[in-house]
């Protein structure tokens, strides 16, 4: 992503809080250090046994850092396409920790103790709520399972609004049971549970109410550190997108980062990214994309289950042609 000097950074920020010398420098100056560093480390070490626990802090940082740099890009007022350039490069980071990290865990360095790799019930759990919107919003809801075992290490309970922006895009996940943080974010549960009509004004509450409503979260405040990346309620864009919320009537509002929802519907609608994560056809020769049961016109009677993974047979006496498969719908 650019890098902006002091008077592009004026010219084209979305937060205008956001001061080039206090904030953007520390953090991009930073993420770009440790980028650096973890790769040098990596390069010269690879897996080799030494300290396990320096090595899952390094990669930690450096994931923590990419976060960061992802969102003060955005606040900055980097190209959305960047972002989305950016991003898998963001999720590749925080595997690299989780496999450090679970190395560290099932290490005698560990003394038996075991965290999760994203705490839900920490702080934590606001920079979780940021990696899963910005996975929707900039366009990559086909990577949104690679999410699924960094969240679920060593995190009970599976959360509403978690399990709300990825249960669509992730086959198998349980309905969340619990906000594990309840501020702001128990809020958004009478924008989920309301009819399309009452959305919109529902929302508009729910970012009137946003700023103040995160007094115990740790962004609030954060303007005045020189770590802050800017103020955007993440989650309610994301689900904006999600529900096909009609935003103009919030759109121009504190906090709502209208330019990414409108990002994200460019691209496709949440239906439209959904039904692409439903593979319904597969021909000869090829993996199954999907394990259910399948069936071809190309012979009479050749429904069956496959596993995915399973080779697709071909019948190539057939008189009709190429062998095609579909799945059934479940």
């Amino acid at each position: 992503m650019q890098i902006y000097n002091s008077s592009k950074l004026a010219a084209r920020k979305r937060e205008p809080l956001l001061d080039y010398s206090e904030h953007y420098d520390f953090v991009v100056s930073g993420a770009v250090e440790s980028y650096e560093i973890v790769a040098e480390g990596i390069r010269l070490r690879g897996d080799i046994d030494y300290d396990k626990a320096a090595r899952m802090e390094a990669t930690r940082q450096r994931a923590w850092d990419a976060l960061d740099h992802l969102l003060i890009s955005y606040s900055a007022g980097n190209p959305l396409d960047e972002l989305r350039d950016f991003y898998p490069t963001v999720l590749d980071y925080w595997e690299v920790f989780a496999r450090y990290d679970k190395i560290f865990d099932d290490s005698p360095e560990a003394g038996g103790h075991r965290v999760p790799h994203i705490d839900l019930y920490d702080l934590a759990y606001s920079q979780a709520v940021q990696l899963l919107s910005m996975c929707l919003l900039l366009g990559h809801s086909q990577l949104m399972p690679r999410w699924a075992p960094i969240l679920d290490y060593e995190n009970d309970d599976p959360d509403i609004l978690i399990e709300t922006l990825m249960t669509p895009f992730v086959p198998g996940r349980r309905p969340g049971v619990t906000y594990t943080r309840n501020l702001p974010y128990k809020k958004l549960q009478k924008v989920l549970d309301a009819s399309p009509d009452k959305r919109p004004a529902l929302m508009a509450k729910y970012l009137d109410e946003w700023y103040s409503a995160s007094r115990r979260e740790p962004y609030h405040g954060s303007h005045e550190a020189p770590n802050f990346t800017g103020y955007w309620s993440w989650e309610a864009a994301a689900i904006t997108w999600l529900l096909d919320i009609d935003d103009s009537l919030f759109r121009d509002k504190p906090f709502y980062p209208a330019e990414l929802v409108d990002h994200a519907r460019h691209h496709y609608s949440a239906q439209q990214a959904i039904d692409a994560l439903q593979p319904t056809r597969c021909e000869a020769g090829q993996p199954c994309p999907q394990a259910g049961s399948w069936w071809t016109p190309a012979k009479p009677d050749a429904r069956r289950t496959f596993a995915q993974g399973e080779v697709m047979p071909a019948f190539p006496d057939s008189s009709y042609g190429a062998t095609i498969w579909y799945r059934e719908a479940e």
